[in-house]
C-alpha cells in the first residue's frame, strides 16, 4: 500500500510519518508540499498511490484546487482521497464530497492520528 501525504507543514508530515510507521511500517510514504508538486507527482508515477492525503490550506495550489484537478484525470479515479485538514467549514465539506472525496478533521492527538490512518488501511 502506498500513501501520497500532501501538506506545506513540515512538523504534519514529520507525526503523519511517526503515526503510520507505528500503524504499519510496510506501507510506503510519499509527500508533496504543495498541489502543484503532488500533481507532478501523480503525473510521472508509473503505479498510483491507494490513497491521497491532502491539506487545504497550502501555498501556491490549495488542497481544494488540487482535488479539482486530480478528478479531472480518469487515470486518478481509483485513488482514494482523504481531504486532512481544520479547516472543516461546511460549504468546503460539501464540494469535497461532490469530488468523490472525504472530509477528515485534523486529529488532536498522536492517539487520534494512528486510528484515523489504521481506519485507512484497514479499509485499503
Amino acid at each position: 500500500m502506498t500513501i501520497l501525504y500532501i501538506d506545506d507543514d513540515i512538523e504534519d508530515i514529520e507525526i503523519f510519518q511517526d503515526a503510520l510507521g507505528d500503524v504499519d511500517p510496510s506501507v510506503q510514504l510519499l509527500t508533496a508540499r504543495n498541489g502543484k508538486d503532488a500533481l507532478a507527482l501523480l503525473g510521472a508515477a508509473e503505479v498510483l498511490p491507494d490513497y491521497v492525503v491532502l491539506d487545504i490550506n497550502m501555498p501556491g495550489m490549495d488542497g481544494k484546487s488540487c482535488l479539482q484537478e486530480i478528478r479531472k484525470e480518469k487515470r486518478f479515479d481509483p485513488i482514494d482521497i482523504v481531504i486532512y485538514s481544520t479547516n472543516g467549514l461546511p460549504q468546503d465539506i460539501e464540494k469535497i464530497e461532490s469530488l468523490q472525496a472525504r472530509f477528515v478533521r485534523k486529529a488532536n492527538s498522536f492517539d487520534d492520528l494512528r486510528l484515523m490512518i489504521r481506519g485507512m488501511i484497514d479499509k485499503g
